[in-house]
C-alpha cells in the first residue's frame, strides 16, 4: 500500500509460492503471518494454509467465508490504516504515487474489520506499529471497540486470541498458574470505558513482579 507501485490489489506471489512458503514454515514448526490488503492476496494466502492475515482491507465475501472455514486469524491493524488515511491529506507526506492509496485505505479499513467482526471472522489485536508512532497502539482498542466488538472482546483479541496466533498460549494471554505474570493494571475500569487502554498503567508487573 505504501510502496511505489500504483496498484494496491495486486497479488505480489503466486499460488505455488505461497504453497512453498507454507511449507519451509510447517517444516520448522512456524505460524505464517501475511500482510494483505487486496481481496486475491488474501484469497491465495488463506488457501495456502497461512495462519494469519494482517490489514484484510478490501476483505470480500469469499474472503470472510474463507477465514471462518480455515480458521484464519485477522489482524485489522486500524491503528496503521487510520494513520496513513489521516496523513494522506497532507501535502508532501507521501509521494504522489501512494498518496490516493493511503486515502482508499483509511476510508475503508473502519468498515472492513465492522464486516468482518459482525460475520464473526476471528480476530487478534495488532496495531502494524512503526507505520504510525510507537507508544499510540492502546488506541487499537478503542478502534476495533468502533467496529463492532464489545470491550471484553477487544481485550481478550489482545490477550488471549494474540497469545494464540503466536502460538505462546502456554505461556502468555490468560492469567494461569504456572503462565508468565506479565500484565498491567488499571484503576478504572476498562470495560467501561476501553479507551483507558491507550493511556499509562497504574501497575506493570513483569514475571510477577511489580516493576511500576
Amino acid at each position: 500500500m505504501l510502496s511505489l507501485a500504483r496498484s494496491p490489489n495486486a497479488p505480489q506471489l503466486s499460488d505455488e509460492e505461497l504453497q512453498a512458503v507454507v511449507r519451509t514454515a510447517r517444516d520448522y514448526s512456524l505460524p505464517v503471518a501475511v500482510h494483505a490488503h487486496g481481496a486475491e492476496g488474501m484469497k491465495r494466502a488463506i488457501r495456502a494454509g497461512v495462519d494469519s492475515i494482517e490489514h484484510g482491507t478490501q476483505m470480500d465475501d469469499e474472503a470472510i467465508r474463507l477465514f471462518k472455514e480455515k480458521r484464519v486469524w485477522y489482524v485489522p491493524t486500524l491503528s496503521a490504516g487510520i494513520f496513513v488515511g489521516e496523513k494522506a491529506s497532507i501535502d508532501g507526506y507521501f509521494p504522489d504515487v501512494v498518496r490516493p492509496k493511503a486515502a482508499l485505505i483509511g476510508a475503508q479499513i473502519r468498515a472492513t474489520a465492522a464486516r468482518a467482526a459482525q460475520a464473526g471472522v476471528p480476530i487478534a489485536f495488532g496495531t502494524d506499529a512503526g507505520v504510525g508512532p510507537h507508544g499510540d497502539n492502546g488506541k487499537e482498542f478503542a478502534y476495533l471497540v468502533e467496529a463492532g466488538m464489545t470491550p471484553m472482546q477487544a481485550v481478550q483479541a489482545a490477550t488471549s486470541q494474540a497469545a494464540r496466533v503466536l502460538r505462546a498460549e502456554a505461556d502468555l494471554g490468560s492469567l494461569e498458574r504456572g503462565k508468565l505474570a506479565d500484565l498491567v493494571a488499571y484503576r478504572r475500569d476498562p470495560l467501561a470505558d476501553v479507551a483507558v487502554l491507550a493511556t499509562p498503567p497504574d501497575v506493570v508487573m513483569k514475571g510477577g513482579a511489580v516493576v511500576r
